[in-house]
């Protein structure tokens, strides 16, 4: 709420002023109230039958709001865990990740496109230490990734989202979405997602739904995994967002 310098003087006018102001500022809303949002913040879950994995992030404005074209920083951490068999042993693997990029959105009509690049960094531990695995130990290499949205019309829309990082090899993910607005901010649609690295091959097929207002979303999906060993089963995720 606005601050109020009030006067001690008691005249009729002075008083009708005052009552006006306090009206008027009680009824508007304060600068920080008004300025559109610059960051936002996120965290997620995702489950499989042998993985399980958690994330936050930040992703900031270095000028201006978030829904203008500019330049972006972004900042993400996790932490998960997985399991495979090797010979008559089940390895399981604790993995920690974050990421440190610098990015550009841009609005080219209903399409809007961001694109980021910079430092990645996992650690992965196996128990028990299975010596024919590439991907164990820390690392620390470049990453990029793309994110597009296209509003194809008032309810429908796709989403396509591609990452690639030069950990154990070469590591990628990538997820497309085609979704439509059931009423105001609530969306249900299809989703297709591949990731892996060089011991690991994974995809994913299923159905989600979103919830979207001015100030952020929440999401869910669910549907049937497979991995390179032709293993499969059932993968659940959940998101939220936040602007501010």
């Amino acid at each position: 709420m606005g601050r109020l310098n009030w006067s001690s003087k008691c005249a009729r006018r002075g008083g009708a002023l005052g009552l006006g102001a306090i009206l008027l500022l009680s009824t508007q809303p304060s600068a920080a109230e008004d300025a559109p949002p610059s960051k936002e913040i996120w965290a997620g879950a995702e489950v499989t039958v042998n993985t399980w994995t958690v994330y936050s992030g930040i992703t900031a404005a270095l000028y201006g709001p978030l829904h203008i074209d500019g330049w972006r920083i972004r900042a993400v951490g996790g932490y998960g865990t997985y399991s495979y068999p090797r010979y008559d042993v089940t390895v399981r693997g604790h993995v920690g990740f974050g990421d440190l990029l610098v990015g550009y959105h841009h609005q080219l009509g209903a399409v809007t496109l961001k694109g980021f690049a910079g430092v990645t960094a996992e650690n992965h531990t196996l128990l028990p230490f299975d010596p024919e695995s590439s991907v164990v130990g820390s690392e620390v290499g470049a990453k990029a990734a793309l994110e597009t949205w296209w509003n194809l019309t008032p309810e429908a829309w796709t989403s396509l989202d591609l990452s690639w990082s030069s950990l154990y090899g070469g590591t990628y993910s990538a997820r497309a979405r085609a979704g439509f607005q059931i009423n105001d901010g609530l969306s249900a649609g299809l989703e297709a997602a591949a990731n892996g690295n060089s011991e690991y091959d994974g995809g994913r097929g299923g159905a989600f739904f979103r919830f979207a207002w001015s100030g952020g979303e929440i999401s869910a999906s669910i549907g049937a995994a497979v991995d390179r060993s032709g293993e499969l089963g059932g993968y659940g995720t959940l998101n939220a967002l936040y602007k501010y």
